[in-house]
């Protein structure tokens, strides 16, 4: 029988440099559990970081809207691409200048939480990470928390 630890993945994509802790939210963002083998790594030791958490999921392909919502979770996340069992392409994801539809303006009075107004936020900085509403110019350094589906 085998082991977790000979779970090869032949075609589909590893989430890697987590921040620890957040690696079910993730799976929130990613919509899993899907169809096929999902493996979940938390509190793994790295020698980067000192631990992360991982996430290996076969044949899957990330949409865009994705990638920003993972992007949000910590500054080091990143995203390999596995085809035939090899590493076809690896990126670290940076969260873009403009996010629409992604986050829910932590506002009560903010017109995107009364109309049907997609929200929209502007990067302000980098690290430590801040964001703000492009309708009432509320920031937030916890994006994540507000993370819309």
């Amino acid at each position: 029988m085998a082991s977790p630890h000979d779970f090869r993945l032949l075609d589909g994509t590893v989430v890697d440099h987590l921040p620890v802790g957040t690696a079910a939210r993730a799976l929130a963002i990613l919509g899993l559990p899907r169809e096929g083998p999902v493996t979940v790594g938390m509190n793994v030791p790295s020698a980067r970081y000192g631990q992360k958490d991982i996430i290996r999921v076969e044949g899957l392909a990330l949409r865009k809207s994705e990638t920003d919502r993972l992007a949000l979770l910590g500054p080091h996340v990143t995203v390999a691409i596995v085809k035939g069992g090899s590493v076809l392409t690896k990126q670290r994801l940076e969260v873009p200048e403009r996010l629409v539809g992604v986050l829910r303006c932590a506002n009560p009075t903010c017109i995107t939480n009364h109309e049907r107004v997609p929200p929209v936020f502007d990067r302000v900085a980098k690290a430590p990470l801040c964001l703000r509403c492009a309708y009432c110019e509320r920031a937030c350094s916890e994006p994540y928390a507000f993370l819309v589906g």
